[in-house]
């Protein structure tokens, strides 16, 4: 296994734990793989669970190690306040469900979310969820490791812990919907993170998570390159077949599940293939993103990003047509899943 470290971020790395599928404790060699987003020179590995096929990322993290990472190489630092107010605003626009199916952005858990319930969103970033479920009439809280998460939180009057489930945040306070957008991939043991979770519950309480799905179309074509391996930051790497397994022996049954692609992951997919990147080297797709998020355009930029967009959009309708067809089928990119307690109907 690959033990090699070369910045002294991974302080924390736990020792190899059972599958949280299934607890298996025999993993085999699938592919060595590095940071191809921000350029963590360190070495992982992706394994394979040799009872039930389960994907994980080793070294295993360990809680402590996930601030030191999302703080140093995530690009939420550059984002303001602001922009996350303006996006949240486009929550009550009309037509706002209809154009997010159509752009495969409905993949967020706090849409489901219904007036005058209570919303825990554990990995909440920025906060902008919580905005959204504000402006719903939703009385929302989050938990986020990313240390950045508090800079939003006393800007924009948010109720956000920074840190983790196992602080036990908000306590004595029960939940109607606890919502994870693309997170469950990210804690290093999702089996007990589901687990705590449902101690949180109200009765009739719901969970909602969102993530990727290593059964997708764009996962197959891709291989190595499909960006939603995202390592060392995702952890865990399920289909829906595997996930049902760990949420059942975890004591919940699936109410609801479908596929979503965002349709801008697969335009990032398509330049993805197209471009490589060496270990410990930072994607220039990657980094421009990060950086144009608080740089003022100039009058030209904004003329050239015009006209980028007016020859992009014929490529846009493709790629949102065979997303909605691929989603269709549940070869999606990324799983939507609620999930209620098994013995819910006696709570």
């Amino acid at each position: 296994m690959v033990t090699e470290t070369t910045t002294g971020v991974i302080t924390d790395s736990k020792p190899e734990s059972a599958c949280p599928v299934c607890c298996g404790l025999k993993v085999t060699l699938y592919r060595e793989v590095f940071d191809d987003r921000y350029g963590h020179p360190d070495l992982f590995e992706l394994v394979r669970c040799s009872d039930c096929g389960h994907l994980m990322t080793r070294p295993s993290l360990g809680e402590s190690d996930l601030a030191h990472l999302y703080g140093t190489y995530y690009p939420r630092k550059n984002i303001t306040s602001e922009q996350v107010t303006t996006q949240a605003a486009k929550v009550q626009q009309a037509f706002a469900g209809i154009r997010r199916w159509w752009m495969g952005v409905d993949n967020q858990g706090q849409y489901s979310a219904r007036p005058g319930e209570k919303m825990l969103d554990v990995g909440c970033g920025s906060g902008l969820s919580l905005l959204e479920a504000k402006a719903m009439g939703v009385d929302a809280w989050g938990i986020e490791a990313d240390p950045n998460a508090q800079r939003f939180a006393d800007q924009l009057g948010l109720r956000i812990h920074q840190g983790g489930l196992q602080d036990a945040p908000f306590a004595g306070t029960s939940f109607d919907l606890v919502v994870l957008n693309q997170v469950i991939e990210h804690i290093p043991e999702p089996d007990k993170a589901l687990q705590i979770i449902q101690q949180r519950l109200a009765t009739d309480g719901r969970v909602v998570l969102v993530f990727p799905n290593v059964n997708s179309l764009w996962c197959k074509l891709s291989g190595l390159r499909w960006i939603n391996w995202h390592i060392p930051y995702h952890l865990h790497h399920f289909t829906l077949k595997t996930f049902t397994r760990m949420a059942e022996r975890c004591g919940y049954r699936i109410v609801r599940s479908r596929t979503i692609t965002p349709n801008h992951w697969s335009l990032l997919q398509v330049r993805a293939c197209r471009q490589s990147v060496a270990r410990g080297e930072a994607n220039p797709m990657w980094r421009v993103e990060a950086s144009s998020v608080s740089t003022a355009p100039s009058a030209a930029d904004t003329l050239r990003v015009r006209i980028r967009r007016l020859f992009r959009l014929p490529v846009m309708l493709v790629i949102a047509i065979v997303n909605r067809l691929v989603d269709g089928f549940g070869y999606g990119d990324s799983l939507i899943v609620e999930l209620r307690p098994q013995d819910a109907q006696r709570r």
